[in-house]
């Protein structure tokens, strides 16, 4: 059971950051910007939602798992899952010469897909 109360907690966190961090900083600007068009704006604020449900949804799938042993297979999910979206963050930030510091997402995925073989034993 405590094996997956960790991840889940650790996703609860993410979720409230991105909300707490991603809504000032991210989601204002962008739904007052004049420089892109509407339908761009749109799309990326329906991207950041879509991330927030992600996120929202290894907490489920975590918590689920520590009380509920049927649950472990959406937790091994999610941890592929966490780990794809470190590996793709990390080959983003490289490929287009971000800073690190400024897009860190693959740091946050890096704990939730670090250790997906204890969760499958």
């Amino acid at each position: 059971m405590s094996l997956f109360l960790l991840p889940a907690a650790i996703s609860l966190l993410f979720v409230v950051l991105h909300y707490l961090s991603g809504g000032p900083e991210v989601v204002r600007p962008l739904l007052k910007s004049r420089e892109l068009p509407s339908e761009v704006v749109y799309v990326l604020y329906l991207c950041w939602h879509v991330v927030t449900m992600i996120m929202a949804a290894f907490v489920v799938a975590y918590a689920g798992a520590a009380f509920e042993p049927s649950f472990r297979a959406y937790a091994v999910a999610a941890t592929v899952f966490a780990g794809a979206m470190t590996v793709w963050s990390l080959i983003v930030v490289i490929w287009k010469r971000q800073s690190h510091q400024k897009m860190p997402q693959w740091v946050a995925f890096l704990f939730l897909g670090s250790k997906p073989n204890q969760l499958i034993e």
